[in-house]
């Protein structure tokens, strides 16, 4: 059976063409596209082409049944509330085989995921119980379900599913091969623990996929996460109360328990008290099964020897620049060349939702805090010198570097601080990353600035329905959000009163939407004046109609040169920025979709690194000289070790020879992290 799914994994994998945005899985190096709009950050990219969605879709004509038949117990179908049945959702996770999807899929570059949160997280425990391949228990499970709710046990019920059988659908977005195996997996397996099972596997264009997701009609489905933020509340939260939970149709009562998880979870700073929390959650997830977690794929990122000092930390949109110097003998060692898959979207901080925007809005603009070197879990202030929080942990006040300067000559004040918090989340929209700071300010659930003006959520997404609004209410939600985040230049500060104590807030203001724009630069380009009578109009933009989409003005070590869509990205060094200096002068992005371009440029030694899907891995392992292996005990990468030989028939690891005698090959590879998205199964409590 292994043989057969390894079949199909090298046939879909060679007949790749260009998918939609959540079209692909597999990872790469360090480009990630954006998926579907309320969960942005879903899977890596498994074609060499930029993944964007399209400006308009043609959606084929599907034939989407999913019952297959008579939508009853009979052999031909299954009723709506078919994975209400604990036993059911059981005998499914029962029947996964992780080993196949681990070692034929990504071969050995991945391990299983027992809980849904990361490793080094508050709630990762490598002992919570977790549901592994065993057909013999599937059997059990499905024998003990009672489907058609007449208190008989299947086992003992010539009505019930294991007599009757059942017949359904899974769909799968088409171009996305590793979900499609992941359903061949269950449908074979299936098959095997009773030949009265039967599930078709359906590929979907994305378009026609996560509208029937909204709409609750795939009575199993595979939901992608690629976090946001390093933090276990932006894992359970999407599957449990959030994107997709919503679309599981989850039973109150269980929404009513996991919420009150979250809440309990995310308002406790202390890791160990978090821990605790998010066990319980690991438990009653693990019980309840709303669905199962799949893999994780480890890291396997290229860069040439001559790079030193790139920080490894995977919570950074692709890589930051700044610390980066090059050896001497490097071929052109003023200027750091990262050829890459795809094109940024927007330079606008506050609307950047996609890694590859993020990669270069993080090198431009700057935070109140940042990480501190590798750690995830470790802030150091940037704009910020210091901050105190109150003892309730609901007030936090920042003190503002002073003698800073944007990169056109304006200096930076707390004001500015201040506006670019209001003008973030009052520009929002279920589009944009601001969801991230919006429950902090205002609760868990409420995920976008539009339910202060209606609580219903209809106008969410709808700029022309906002500003049909009341306008009382336009202003007076305008205003809570300035009431929220005030400045004061005198003294220096800027101060955040949030809705709860909020264990990640520092991780959720590190990202690219707590970037610092210039108020003065941004209302003399177009935008939003600060004004509560005018926000609404701003509401939701679009990359194409916002004016911040090519241009920026950040305080970061590297300014922006020059955009040429599609082709390259430019920074060069910013003279006056306020700490220590980039080491290199320039940097070029080069957005080549080609992978044997790519792979070119970097043996002829004219780029320091490249992106390269793992389809291609085995032709660049060779030129590895040695390896960083990923230690999880420390969270660190070791010390790079000399690879004498590398062996592309062999998985994961066990590949590379490491020994003594370094090489002459020209690169370093970062081996082994585990990776910051998942796939997760997923069933739906109700089908429509």
């Amino acid at each position: 059976m292994r043989k057969i799914y390894l079949i199909i994994a090298l046939v879909l994998v060679a007949s790749l063409g260009l998918a939609a945005c959540g079209g692909t899985t597999t990872p790469v190096t360090t480009t990630e596209a954006p998926t579907e709009t309320e969960a942005p950050t879903e899977e890596p990219v498994e074609t060499e082409a930029p993944t964007e969605e399209p400006t308009e879709v043609v959606e084929e004509p599907v034939s989407l049944n999913p019952y297959i038949g008579s939508n009853k117990l009979d052999g031909n179908g299954v009723p709506p509330t078919f994975f209400d049945d604990v036993h059911i959702r059981r005998g499914f996770a029962y029947a996964f085989d992780w080993d196949v999807l681990i070692n034929e899929v990504y071969q050995g570059e991945a391990i299983q995921s027992k809980v849904l949160t990361l490793p080094g997280m508050p709630g990762f425990d490598p002992d919570a119980p977790y549901y592994y391949m065993d057909l013999e228990k599937s059997a059990e499970e499905f024998k003990l379900a009672d489907v058609d709710k007449d208190g008989i046990p299947a086992g003992e019920d010539p009505d019930d599913v294991w007599e009757m059988g059942f017949r359904l659908q899974m769909l799968y977005n088409t171009g996305n091969t590793t979900r499609q195996i992941m359903a061949e997996i269950l449908q074979q397996n299936l098959a095997l623990v009773n030949e009265k099972f039967s599930i078709e596997v359906l590929g979907l264009p994305w378009p026609a996929y996560l509208s029937a997701q909204r709409a609750h009609k795939i009575p199993i489905m595979t939901g992608g996460w690629l976090e946001d933020i390093h933090d276990p509340h932006n894992w359970y939260q999407p599957y449990t109360t959030g994107t997709y939970g919503a679309r599981q149709n989850l039973p109150e009562d269980l929404k009513a328990q996991f919420k009150a998880l979250l809440d309990e979870g995310v308002s406790k700073i202390d890791p160990a008290e978090r821990h605790a929390v998010y066990q319980q959650f690991n438990q009653l997830y693990y019980e309840t099964v709303p669905g199962f977690p799949t893999v994780l794929a480890t890291s396997h990122g290229f860069e040439q020897k001559w790079v030193q000092g790139r920080i490894m930390n995977p919570i950074f949109s692709g890589i930051y620049f700044k610390t980066i110097s090059k050896a001497e003998g490097a071929a052109n060692p003023e200027t750091l060349t990262y050829a890459t898959i795809g094109d940024a979207l927007t330079l606008d901080p506050a609307l950047s939702y996609d890694t590859a925007s993020g990669e270069v809005i993080q090198n431009i603009y700057e935070t109140l805090v940042f990480y501190d070197g590798e750690a995830t879990d470790k802030f150091v202030g940037q704009l910020a010198e210091s901050w105190e929080i109150s003892e309730d942990g609901t007030v936090w006040t920042f003190h503002i570097r002073e003698g800073v300067k944007f990169h056109e000559g304006q200096t930076l004040t707390p004001t500015d601080v201040a506006y670019s918090f209001q003008r973030g989340l009052l520009q929002g929209g279920y589009s944009s990353p601001q969801w991230l700071l919006a429950e902090p300010f205002f609760g868990v659930g409420v995920d976008d600035i539009s339910l202060l003006v209606d609580e219903t959520g209809a106008l969410a997404d709808d700029r022309a329905g906002l500003m049909a609004a009341d306008p009382a209410k336009l202003v007076a939600a305008c205003e809570t959000v300035k009431s929220k985040i005030v400045a004061d230049d005198e003294a220096g500060t800027v101060t955040m009163t949030l809705a709860q104590p909020w264990g990640p807030f520092l991780a959720t203001i590190a990202n690219g939407w707590g970037s610092i724009m210039n108020m003065e630069w941004v209302v003399a380009n177009g935008g939003w004046d600060g004004s509560c009578d005018t926000w609404q109009n701003f509401y939701a933009m679009t990359d194409a109609e916002n004016p911040f989409t090519p241009i920026a003005n950040g305080t970061g070590a590297y300014k922006l040169d020059h955009w040429t869509q599609g082709t390259e990205i430019v920074l060069t060094r910013f003279d006056e920025y306020w700490g220590e200096p980039a080491k290199v002068p320039n940097v070029s992005i080069l957005i080549i979709p080609e992978f044997g371009t790519r792979f070119a440029m970097l043996q002829a030694g004219d780029v320091d690194f490249i992106d390269v899907p793992v389809e291609q891995r085995a032709q660049v392992d060779p030129l590895v000289a040695e390896i960083a292996i990923y230690n999880a005990e420390t969270n660190t990468y070791e010390a790079p070790v000399p690879v004498c030989s590398v062996d592309t028939t062999k998985l994961g690891i066990e590949r590379f020879e490491i020994c003594d005698t370094p090489s002459d090959q020209p690169l370093r590879l970062y081996f082994g992290r585990p990776g910051l998205q998942q796939d997760v199964i997923l069933f739906n409590f109700f089908i429509q």
